[in-house]
């Protein structure tokens, strides 16, 4: 789903040219103001507009848009050369805001909509998707609310218009969710069972807004019913957003009630799913999730059927490991997550005594021999995200782990040594990618590398090739690492990773995205439904810590300062 609030690096702007619109006082026309929204809108759809390419004058061909703008007042004779498309739009935006209208909230949901389609995670249009959602919440107006209502609902302006378009449906869904009326909850809902899964999760993520609890009963019924992956995820992510919400309504019979919906979803919509599922075990934990565990971890270890062998057959080794990780801090068992026997026996034996914590211990790593700065490598497929700006050259603090060789190194040095270290130990069926930003990202394994000591060999020659230089593009290296160009609403992103290792050394200096605020919300959106857990590692002094630390606290991973 796009964003809940604004980014303040891109959307902070709004209100600069708010003098520009007061100051163009001639003939502002609703009617025409909406048609050139609606052509700004279409003409970047289509490829012909670059938002911060300038308005050029000297009296040659123009955009549809620029004449309608011209005819309202929008543009002047002092604008041309001085203003760019998104100052223009801007403009016009902020004259919608205080004329608010039916027929402007219509074409503002253009711009509400930017890029839903397509590639929806590119930075400028998430710009365009906060200027036209915020400019529609801030339309005191009845008129414009019921053209979001519909649009929402899917009902054609008339009976000789066409549906509204998936990304229109989206976006004012979205809207719906962030307005927070009870009047809207039935509109909401009633999209969950839209044949669109696209509508579903947007539908699902409104809700989530909403967080009202009388959604509670639905999805429990919903969720078991889901076939599409993307939108099981979306429904056990409302689930959670919804339980921690409304506390009052977690007693022990709706904590029995979600462990059994859970995992009666377990193997059915593949592995990322299945982490969504143990999520909600693991934060309402029930003794009735037990046997329901032993027997997700005999379909973990073998899957019944085709089908469901089918759906995990790249399943993450970190789906097992999180199965056996709950049973043991739920049971405190230590029996092998092979011995399925020993599992059903002590269930038998000691299933009517077990008594379980309403809250879980924090969890302990599995022994692994594979480490990067002392962090456990436990997925299948490895990314490691290497910083090789040019502060790298500088020398390590001497606390890098590893071994005293370590202090006497660069920054870099200290990474690729941890590389080589964590590529060899790792298990031989895991494979690895390596990937660099400084001014831009660089892919160095085109495809994944299996890991283990042959692969040793290999690294070391690319890793010679990697020299401290230039700034510090922490969006570009996360963008390639994540498949961001890639990313499409509604789906998983192609990533070919479970787990990132991230080490950088300071702030990013450079880039297209360069606020922590706005990074973080581009991986949360970005991560959403990919499920890679993301480790940092800071290896400077100054700033730089803080954003590490939470992109690895808000995706599942550990931050460590070397």
């Amino acid at each position: 789903m796009p964003t809940t609030k604004p980014i303040p690096l891109l959307v902070g702007c709004l209100s600069v040219f708010a003098c520009g619109a007061a100051r163009a006082q001639v003939d502002e026309d609703p009617a025409l103001a909406a048609q050139a929204i609606t052509e700004w809108a279409n003409a970047y759809a289509a490829g012909r507009l670059g938002p911060r390419g300038p308005l050029r004058g000297g009296g040659g061909p123009q955009l549809d848009y620029v004449r309608s703008a011209s005819k309202s007042g929008f543009v002047g004779p002092d604008d041309y050369d001085r203003l760019n498309h998104l100052d223009v739009l801007q403009k016009i935006l902020f004259f919608a805001e205080k004329h608010p209208s039916a027929e402007l909230a219509e074409a503002v949901l253009g711009i509400a909509g930017a890029g839903l389609d397509g590639e929806f995670l590119d930075p400028t249009s998430v710009l365009l998707r906060e200027l036209g959602v915020w400019t529609l919440m801030r339309m005191d107006h009845r008129g414009a609310w019921f053209v979001v209502l519909r649009t929402a609902a899917g009902t054609p302006r008339d009976e000789n218009s066409e549906p509204p378009d998936i990304a229109r449906r989206i976006a004012a869904l979205r809207l719906l969710g962030l307005k927070g009326e009870a009047v809207f909850r039935t509109t909401l809902e009633t999209s969950l069972h839209d044949p669109e899964p696209r509508v579903r999760i947007a539908a699902a993520e409104a809700l989530g807004l909403q967080r009202s609890p009388q959604t509670l009963a639905l999805v429990l019924q919903m969720l078991p019913m889901e076939r599409h992956p993307v939108v099981a995820q979306a429904l056990a992510q409302l689930l959670m957003t919804l339980l921690h919400s409304n506390p009052e309504a977690v007693d022990m019979a709706m904590r029995e009630q979600v462990v059994k919906v859970a995992l009666s979803r377990f193997g059915q919509a593949g592995w990322r799913t299945d982490m969504e599922l143990l999520d909600l075990v693991e934060q309402f934990p029930h003794k009735a999730a037990v046997p329901l565990l032993i027997e997700a971890l005999a379909k973990a270890a073998a899957p019944p059927d085709r089908l469901v062998k089918a759906v995990n057959a790249k399943a993450s080794p970190r789906r097992k490991q999180r199965v056996v990780e709950l049973l043991r801090r739920m049971t405190g068992a230590l029996i092998a997550p092979e011995d399925l026997a020993g599992w059903r026996k002590f269930w038998n034996d000691e299933g009517p005594r077990l008594v379980l914590p309403e809250t879980l211990g924090k969890p302990v790593e599995g022994a692994t021999r594979a480490e990067f700065f002392g962090v456990p490598v436990t997925g299948g497929s490895i990314g490691f995200l290497i910083d090789t700006s040019g502060s790298m050259e500088h020398a390590t603090a001497g606390t890098a782990a590893g071994g005293p060789r370590s202090k006497d190194l660069t920054r870099l040095g200290a990474a690729k040594e941890q590389l080589g270290i964590a590529v060899q130990a790792m298990d031989p069926e895991a494979t690895f990618l390596l990937i660099s930003f400084a001014g831009d990202s660089h892919l160095w394994t085109r495809t994944p590398i299996k890991a283990g000591t042959g692969a040793l060999r290999s690294l070391t020659e690319l890793t010679s090739r990697m020299k401290p230089e230039g700034g510090t593009n922490l969006y570009a290296g996360l963008a390639a690492a994540l498949h961001m160009q890639e990313a499409r609403f509604g789906q998983q992103t192609p990533a070919e990773i479970d787990e990132l290792f991230v080490l950088s050394d300071g702030m990013p200096t450079t880039g297209e995205v360069r606020d922590q605020e706005g990074l973080l919300e581009m991986v949360r959106q970005a991560n959403k439904f990919a499920k890679v857990r993301i480790h940092t590692v800071f290896t400077g002094t100054g700033d730089g810590a803080e954003l590490l630390r939470r992109i690895a606290d808000e995706n599942g991973g550990v931050f460590v300062q070397r």
